[in-house]
């Protein structure tokens, strides 16, 4: 999880991340990636919105996202809706 930053992640808006899913692979196109409140002097603290197909829902839940600005990462995605997901990120600077 070192690689997945602020600004790796960043770089792929807009790209697709590969998700390894309970049924298998599923790609996801990062959306959004945005700063959060608590950033600043002691946290990173980071958000990304994730946007799938309805026909390939993910339930709530630990996955591995692959890209190439960030390597593998086992990260908690939570469901907005049937094609949205979201991340948090937060780490002590």
């Amino acid at each position: 999880m070192d690689k997945f930053t602020f600004e790796n992640v960043e770089s792929a808006q807009g790209a697709v991340v590969k998700v390894a899913g309970q049924d298998g692979e599923v790609e996801l196109e990062v959306s959004t990636v945005d700063r959060t409140k608590l950033n600043g002097e002691q946290w990173d603290a980071f958000r990304v919105i994730l946007k799938g197909k309805a026909d390939e829902p993910l339930e709530q839940g630990t996955y591995r996202l692959t890209h190439d600005s960030f390597g593998e990462a086992e990260l908690f995605l939570s469901p907005n809706n049937e094609t949205e997901y979201e991340i948090y990120i937060t780490t002590q600077k």
